[in-house]
């Protein structure tokens, strides 16, 4: 019977197909944890409107309002008086524009010898009166901008006071505000941990645990979605003077335990990875445990190259059925089988001939 730590042969489009299908599970656990990860960001923070009536005093600021509305009100008779002025303006041009032409019209009736008429002298009176009174309603508008640009300098001298007021009771409600709102970024970070951190080290350990298992691609998946949207949660919530130090000692960390395992793989590697290795010295015709050439058989008398062995002509047919030993280092690397006699490689976990299992030598 097979040994099921044995690595089977895949075909390739189905190793392919099992690669991506655990790269698109691992997209679904990204997308499952920003779900919950995200209702958890949603939980309510500081009022800063409550925290700013708590701090400013509820007269100042209705005072405060006051002198602002009374300001927009004098803004407001301000840009009133202006348009009345701007209209004032027009009519003074007309009326001077009508003076200029009635004046030229008696200059001439005089120059040809005769009188400006009654109606002229009407129309010159008239336009004469518009004229004066245009000015008088000008004059007068602009005394009332005078008058309501000294109120206005005093509105705003009051509530230039008024805000310098406030503004040390607002620094306080923001102050309080700041120290409220990181302590509940802290808590949130706190909670999105608490979900992931737990599901990444329950994914490090399946990985770890149930290694050689035919389902690994779940937890592999599972790991990397957890390792990803745990460093997600650090980088929105750590400051940024802080997350260095935390991703140059995470990146120490698993950059060491992967170094650990390559040491451990090559100084103790698992029967799986010794039984690789043990059956591609055996095809590649060198002894396992010192890499000397195999001198066996049709290869005792081949040349050996940096390509592989070069063998004679006459060496191709012959074949080895006894025993033998590493010359280089005394690994026993073929021997009988004890149940039907053939000759095995001692290195490898099955017979040759029966199939028969046995521990191989370490």
């Amino acid at each position: 019977m097979a040994n099921d730590s044995q690595k089977r042969s895949v075909p390739g489009p189905l190793r392919w197909a099992i690669r991506f299908l655990s790269l698109l599970l691992t997209l679904f656990f990204i997308w499952l944890l920003s779900f919950l990860l995200n209702d958890i960001g949603d939980l309510p923070g500081p009022d800063r409107y409550a925290i700013e009536k708590r701090h400013i005093p509820e007269e100042k600021q209705d005072a405060a309002n006051e002198l602002n509305a009374q300001l927009s009100g004098v803004e407001k008779q301000i840009k009133r008086q202006q348009e009345i002025q701007s209209t004032l303006n027009q009519s003074m041009s007309n009326a001077e524009t009508a003076l200029t032409k009635i004046a030229d019209l008696q200059r001439l009736s005089i120059e040809s010898g005769g009188e400006p008429s009654e109606v002229d002298r009407q129309a010159m009176e008239d336009a004469r009166g518009r004229f004066y009174k245009a000015q008088d309603e000008y004059e007068s508008a602009n005394e009332t901008i005078t008058s309501l640009n000294g109120e206005r300098h005093q509105l705003k001298e009051s509530l230039s006071s008024r805000n310098k007021e406030l503004e040390r009771f607002r620094s306080e409600a923001r102050a309080e505000y700041y120290t409220a709102q990181r302590s509940h970024e802290l808590k949130i970070a706190s909670y999105k941990l608490a979900l992931v951190v737990p599901l990444l080290l329950l994914a490090a350990w399946l990985v770890k645990k149930k290694r050689g298992s035919i389902y690994q691609p779940f937890n592999g998946a599972a790991l990397a979605a957890t390792f990803w949207m745990t460093w997600l949660v650090m980088w929105d919530h750590f400051p940024r003077d802080f997350f260095k130090y935390i991703a140059i000692l995470a990146a120490i960390g698993t950059l060491g335990a992967f170094l650990a395992w390559a040491i451990r793989s090559s100084a103790q590697p698992r029967r799986a990875m010794l039984l690789k290795r043990h059956r591609e010295a055996y095809q590649n015709h060198r002894c396992p445990a010192c890499d000397f050439p195999i001198l066996r058989g049709a290869f005792r008398q081949a040349v050996w190259t940096k390509r592989g062995p070069k063998l004679h002509g006459d060496a191709l047919g012959q074949a080895e059925s006894s025993p033998y030993t590493c010359p280089a280092c005394g690994e026993r690397l073929f021997e009988k089988c004890g149940d039907c006699g053939e000759v095995t490689q001692t290195l490898l976990p099955h017979c040759s001939g029966c199939g028969r299992e046995s521990e191989p030598a370490s």
